[in-house]
């Protein structure tokens, strides 16, 4: 027995040992596992770790006569300085430089693999017999960083989509190698789209990329992770003209809040407070320098991560988020009355009319802002039995129940117990 066929004997024996293992064992199994991702269009060979790009490599495929096949693979065997069998010859080709297959071979079954070449010339074209060749230094490159159980994904996608570790955001058209697939328009949009970057591009953009086939990433953004009162958002910033903007529902879900859009002037307005704005799509954008307008707070740019870090003043109660639509008033901070009333359950009387407010039937003391009555952090104790702490440091009012404890056991009889 050969040692293909060890490796391969190896590999059975796992795979049907792999469905009777607890799940526990079955999960550890299958934590921290590379991938790769191979497209034909763009001959390029991907590498990823947790789903994150850890390297891409350039690549040699099948020529359309015999065409690297599609589909999800496992790499099951590795050999270092393989010999070549010849189709169809009598004859056996030892490791060397005549040898086709470089000196590293990653076999996914049925005779393809990956694997390098003596022909550095070749790689970016379509010329092998189906295989996947790599330059040497980056077949054993590779070799090192994957297991025999590698999953190899092998796919014919010319749209790709991609945001690199850097936030540059670019899409690529690539050629139909084996005139398999019609690129259109609507079908580059829908590639954005599922990137949630549809909003990025106008159509004669992408009209151009279409007719042209560039064949490589052309960069059309520039976008950073944006994280708010320490929780990392799924949107992304985004850079144009040297400014950072934001997407402003991304706002308004982490505060609770809600703004105005007026599509005449382009502006945004929160309670009384204006700001000018964008629209690309349906998302609306700010930028980060009128952000202090809408929403106050402070902002610190952590540029390892490609990160903005948002601190935007909210209300706690007992530890949990109460509001986002905190206002300042002078040296001081408000917070919305009704908001406040709801949460603790106190029966209040609004009467919007007079702007007046009644707590247990007496006048409360409170600002209006954008026809809302708001209370400040010194009258809240004073109206809601609530105690009400400023910590600069999260940019939050921390609110807790009750301020004085309320004694009721005067309303009870003798020998009776308040549970």
């Amino acid at each position: 027995m050969g040692k293909r066929d060890w490796l391969l004997a190896l590999w059975l024996i796992w795979w049907f040992i792999m469905p009777i293992l607890p799940d526990g064992a079955q999960a550890e199994a299958q934590e921290n596992k590379n991938q790769i991702i191979v497209n034909i269009p763009s001959r390029t060979l991907e590498l990823y770790k947790d789903n994150t790009l850890i390297k891409e490599y350039q690549i040699a495929i099948g020529k359309p006569s015999t065409p690297t096949p599609t589909g999800e693979f496992t790499i099951i065997e590795k050999e270092v300085d393989p010999a070549w069998y010849p189709p169809g010859k009598g004859y056996v080709v030892p490791s060397g430089p005549s040898n086709p297959l470089g000196y590293r071979w990653m076999g996914i079954g049925s005779m393809y693999g990956i694997h390098g070449t003596n022909a550095p010339w070749s790689i970016g074209l379509a010329v092998s017999n189906g295989c996947m060749r790599m330059q040497e230094e980056d077949v054993e490159e590779l070799f090192e960083l994957v297991n025999s159980d590698t999953l190899v994904k092998v796919e014919y996608e010319r749209i790709k989509v991609r945001i690199d570790n850097n936030g540059k955001a670019s899409i690529g058209v690539y050629p139909d190698v084996y005139g398999r697939q019609r690129v259109t328009v609507a079908g580059v949009k829908e590639a954005l789209a599922q990137a949630n970057l549809g909003n990025l591009v106008d159509d004669a953009f992408l009209e151009t990329l279409v007719e042209a086939v560039p064949d490589r990433q052309v960069v059309f953004a520039q976008l950073h992770k944006l994280k708010i009162n320490g929780r990392m958002r799924p949107e992304r910033i985004i850079s144009w003209e040297g400014k950072k903007h934001i997407p402003v529902m991304a706002l308004v879900d982490s505060l609770h809040t809600t703004v105005t859009w007026n599509e005449g002037n382009k502006t945004i307005t929160r309670q009384n407070l204006t700001a000018p704005g964008f629209k690309r799509g349906n998302t609306i954008y700010v930028n980060v320098e009128h952000l202090p307008v809408l929403f106050g707070g402070r902002e610190v740019w952590n540029d390892s991560q490609n990160c903005l870090e948002l601190m935007l003043p909210v209300a706690n109660l007992d530890g949990q988020l109460l509001s986002g639509d905190i206002q300042r008033i002078g040296d001081t901070l408000a917070v919305p009355a009704l908001t406040l009333a709801q949460a603790l359950g106190e029966r209040v009387t609004w009467r919007p009319s007079t702007a007046e407010l009644l707590v247990h039937g007496r006048p409360a003391p409170i600002r209006m802002i954008g026809g809302q009555p708001f209370v400040t952090i010194q009258d809240i104790g004073k109206v809601y039995n609530t105690a009400a702490v400023w910590d600069d440091k999260s940019q939050s009012i921390e609110l807790s129940y009750p301020l004085y404890t309320i004694d009721y056991s005067m309303y009870l009889d003798p020998g009776e117990e308040f549970l």
